[in-house]
């Protein structure tokens, strides 16, 4: 429409040297919204090709800012002076964004190029296996897959076929992150989470867009989903509908599932939600997050990862392919029910994140040492025991200790402990309540064997990070 109105106030007529009709974008937007465009569809077929090009440049900087050159790779200079007069492209003479000369053209928004970008795929259907190539090719993380969520958005409202596919490949990246995180995933659990319900997010929008545009049902993908209080019940009534559409279409295929709720009568809905995913999708559900009240049957899953914590009761957990779990102040029947499992079928657990209030009893303890396979063991607990230190594996290389009360003694029973083992230990004390007046960092720094990377303390916290050094 902006290009349409600017060649109307520009008088420019007719611009299209060769016969050039595309009845589906006429279809897309309305012949009224089209109307100045009928004799100048090459122009817009230029700047979506430019906009295409730009937007999936490997490098980020040229993505955004570009020479004339680039330009005028993909259209006449004529071309370009009328997208110039019309708004749609900019020139400035320094632009802050990059650091190189003869590059002061952009686009007047990036939105403005996303839109132009997605229109490039709705004009080229033929050639989508390319044009995902493509895009595959420079968004290919879950660092950078998020930065092509308004082009996605934009193509669900042109381009059904595309949109379907580049929603699969959304989830694709999603889960090959979390296969190439997985042994530290308790560690950067919360980044994978806020990866989810950006993800999720995007693909809702882009199935409200296809409703808004009338276009055909789309098959969208959404493998990794989140359902909290604010998005399955208090939204506004076509999200909520949109995602239980979503929900369903995908119920037997859902590798993530995120939950955070509290049991009530007006969140009823998202806890039978939640239980029909864990139901459907035995099968494919890989990676689990239960916060929130209610019994859950585990029954049948083979979970890479679990996260429980609030009071979420759980049963039949089995632990045979858990690589990384999380712990959190859950109630003493379900603490119970997981150490149980945990000792018995969790010899595949390395990374293990325990923030319960003590853990200090035998059963913890001979459940520790069951873990043959454990590497990295974080503990929030409100008080714990040094001796428990010595039930820990030998494949044991990484504790960190979270909030828990410490006493001087408590860290040289630590330090000693972990020059004790035969292998490289690293150990890290974190925002720990320090409660006597005792120089730990002195008398850490006297001692032979260890590795001492950070010692700070004050009046109410420690934070003491250290490796153990084998001798020769």
């Amino acid at each position: 429409m902006h290009i349409a109105k600017g060649l109307q106030k520009l008088q420019i007529k007719e611009f299209d040297t060769e016969e050039t009709c595309f009845e589906e974008i006429t279809q897309t937007f309305g012949t009224e919204t089209t109307e100045y465009l009928r004799g100048n569809w090459s122009l817009v077929r230029s700047a979506s090709v430019l906009a295409f090009k730009t937007l999936t440049d490997s490098n980020k900087e040229s993505s955004l800012v570009f020479s004339e050159n680039t330009i005028t790779n993909h259209m006449t200079k004529p071309k370009l002076d009328y997208l110039l007069q019309t708004g749609i492209i900019t020139k400035k003479k320094t632009l802050a964004l990059s650091s190189r000369k003869n590059v002061p053209y952009m686009f007047v928004h990036k939105t403005i190029q996303e839109f132009l970008a997605s229109l490039y795929i709705a004009m080229n259907r033929t050639d989508i296996a390319d044009i995902l190539n493509v895009i595959q090719s420079v968004y290919c993380d879950a660092d950078s897959i998020l930065d092509i969520g308004q082009l996605f958005i934009f193509t669900c409202g042109m381009c059904a076929p595309a949109a379907e596919r580049m929603s699969q490949y959304i989830m694709d990246v999603i889960t090959s992150t979390f296969e190439s995180k997985l042994h530290s995933i308790s560690e950067q659990a919360y980044d994978l989470v806020s990866t989810i319900y950006l993800a999720q997010h995007i693909v809702l929008d882009g199935f409200i867009e296809r409703v808004a545009n009338k276009q055909p049902c789309l098959q969208l993908t959404l493998s990794h989903v989140a359902i909290t209080c604010s998005n399955f019940e208090n939204e506004k009534i076509k999200e909520k509908d949109a995602l239980k559409t979503l929900i369903d279409m995908n119920i037997s295929n859902i590798i993530s599932l995120n939950t955070q709720f509290l049991t009530s009568a007006q969140q009823e809905s998202s806890y039978c939600c939640i239980k029909e995913i864990i139901s459907q999708s035995r099968e494919t559900l890989l990676y689990l997050w239960l916060m929130g009240d209610g019994p859950f049957d585990l029954h049948g899953l083979k979970l890479k990862f679990l996260s429980i914590s609030k009071n979420s009761d759980i049963s039949n957990l089995d632990c045979t392919y858990i690589h990384a779990c999380e712990i959190f102040a859950i109630t003493p029947l379900s603490e119970e029910r997981i150490f149980q499992s945990v000792s018995v079928t969790g010899k595949n657990i390395r990374s293990l994140k325990l923030m319960i209030n003590t853990l200090s009893n035998d059963f913890h303890c001979s459940t520790l040492s069951n873990l043959t396979t454990l590497h990295n063991l974080i503990f929030g607990c409100e008080k714990i025991s040094n001796t428990q230190l010595y039930y820990l594996p030998q494949s044991i290389r990484k504790v960190v200790y979270e909030f828990v009360n410490v006493s001087a003694q408590d860290i040289k029973s630590m330090v000693e402990w972990s020059k004790s083992r035969d292998a490289c230990v690293s150990c890290e004390l974190l925002a720990c309540l320090y409660t006597d007046e005792t120089d730990i960092c002195h008398w850490m720094q006297q001692q032979d064997g260890i590795d001492i990377s950070r010692c700070e303390v004050d009046s109410t916290f420690i934070y003491i990070f250290w490796s153990t050094i084998l001798s020769k």
